[in-house]
């Protein structure tokens, strides 16, 4: 079966090859080529595969099923940024590769981001040059309560290795959870959205982890960062539309909480001039949280599936849009 792989300019690899080669002696993965005609490269494609799901145009998105196209599939998590409407419009089955391929990623990395700020990471290779030993001190996460702000699936993995370093976790989250699931996470405290302004009061380090919606567009705004503590630390490596920045920039200047790890923002790429770019109690990354070896491969992996169960006449799996059973 033949696949069209639409790339990301830029970051081709591993995600290419890591679609590509679960595929090797039973279906052809083209890469797609701007600058050659459109049709002849969609000719008895039946996957389109959308490389973070923002190369695909409407102009693309068309073409693909008018030529027959099957199941277009974003090799990504997020939805934000797709045109899910125009997708269904056009009659076309759209999957993702959801929270659980990526998770492992974001929970190490938003630690990473703790820990950076906790032990002074910048300030220390300052010192280092001017020959200053054990200057600033240092804080652990142990002992430390992690408020965790959405417990999909890195949500969970960020509990567990929270756990083993000793923090206190509570949480919020959408859904309803038994205290079973709560005890085998090991949190202390679950409770629903509503118990947002609780857990921002009560934690030393705040991690986001809820997709961007209506519901939780700016959900930390300048209110809900006065009520966290003035040693706290956001961290958040979900989406920055999640978070007023100009209010966060105003919390960290005036030092109503004391740092924060940011690794997306609201319009991306991030402007050279971004407020938060300048501050010393910040750390930033590039919307890189999910972006390592372990998540493309996971990805690839399920992007793999989904095409041999197209190929076999058998619905997707993690389907978005579309409820008509494949031929």
């Amino acid at each position: 079966m033949k696949v069209l792989y639409l790339a990301q300019p830029g970051t081709l690899q591993p995600w290419y090859d890591d679609v590509k080669n679960p595929c090797l002696g039973r279906h052809i993965v083209q890469l797609y080529d701007a600058t050659l005609p459109l049709g002849p490269q969609l000719e008895g494609a039946q996957v389109v595969v959308d490389q973070g799901g923002s190369v695909g145009t409407p102009e693309i998105m068309k073409a693909a099923a008018e030529a027959g196209v099957q199941l277009w599939q974003i090799l990504g998590t997020g939805l934000d940024h797709v045109d899910l409407t125009y997708l269904s419009e056009c009659g076309l089955t759209v999957a993702n590769t959801p929270g659980p391929f990526s998770a492992i990623a974001l929970a190490e990395h938003s630690l990473f981001l703790m820990l950076y700020l906790l032990r002074h990471f910048p300030k220390v290779q300052q010192n280092i040059a001017r020959g200053i030993r054990c200057d600033p001190m240092a804080d652990e996460l142990h002992g430390q309560t992690l408020g965790i702000v959405g417990l999909g699936a890195s949500g969970r993995e960020l509990a567990r290795r929270a756990h083993a370093f000793g923090m206190q976790v509570v949480a919020i989250d959408s859904l309803p959870w038994d205290p079973e699931t709560a005890d085998g996470l090991m949190i202390d405290f679950i409770g629903d959205a509503s118990r947002l302004d609780e857990i921002l009061e009560r934690s030393d380090i705040v991690s986001l982890h809820v997709p961007l919606l209506s519901s939780t567009e700016m959900m930390i705004n300048r209110d809900k960062l006065r009520l966290m503590k003035p040693t706290a630390l956001l961290i958040n490596v979900a989406r920055g539309g999640l978070v007023d920045e100009q209010a966060l920039a105003d919390a960290l200047r005036d030092r109503w909480i004391r740092g924060a790890g940011v690794d997306v923002f609201a319009v991306e790429p991030v402007a050279t001039n971004h407020p938060l770019l300048s501050m010393d109690n910040v750390v930033i990354t590039n919307h890189v949280a999910g972006m390592t070896s372990g998540t493309s491969r996971r990805r690839g992996l399920a992007v793999a599936d989904n095409i041999d169960r197209v190929s076999q006449g058998e619905r997707p799996l993690h389907v978005v849009v579309g409820n008509a059973p494949l031929s």
